[in-house]
């Protein structure tokens, strides 16, 4: 295990970026844990940790396009298998419009809504700016949290507050 923590802290930030194209992308991979990982060996200041999420999101954005265009050019040729996991997607991009791209994107489901927005034509600026709005906060959060774990609960810019880790 110290042996994989080394070596994806010998990517850094740019393990961080990867891991989020490759999430935005669609191919499962565990990036959740990667970026908790990561983001123990950050910096605790809070600028640092906008601007690592910001360059975050613009990668997993820049990536979610590869499943918006899939959707968008081989709808009628997506495969069986994903389909049942696109048809409940299709019900919440019913019930919620294209608001649910932005909602969706800190769930599972947030990787399978970039089909369902290329199958709908939803105007690609509009698709961006929704992605980013809705993974923004996820990348920012996750950060968050190793930041205070890697702390020991006390982040100086937090304030007095003591998160008890």
């Amino acid at each position: 295990m110290v042996q994989i923590i080394e070596t994806l802290n010998d990517y850094g930030i740019f393990g961080l970026y990867m891991s989020m194209l490759l999430e935005g992308s669609s191919i499962p991979f565990p990036g959740l844990a990667v970026v908790l990982t990561l983001g123990n060996f950050l910096d605790d200041g809070l600028l640092q940790l906008l601007a690592v999420a910001l360059g975050m999101s613009l990668a997993y954005c820049a990536a979610s396009f590869i499943p918006y265009l899939v959707g968008l050019k081989f709808q009628a040729k997506i495969p069986d298998y994903m389909f049942s996991k696109i048809r409940k997607v299709q019900l919440w991009f019913v019930r919620y419009g294209e608001l649910s791209i932005c909602l969706s994107r800190p769930f599972g489901i947030g990787n399978y809504i970039s089909y369902v927005a290329g199958m709908s034509k939803v105007n690609p600026v509009r698709y961006a700016v929704l992605t980013l709005l809705g993974i923004f906060p996820w990348a920012f959060s996750i950060l968050l949290l190793a930041t205070i774990y890697k702390a020991g609960g006390e982040v100086h810019w937090l304030g007095s507050y003591h998160f008890g880790f």
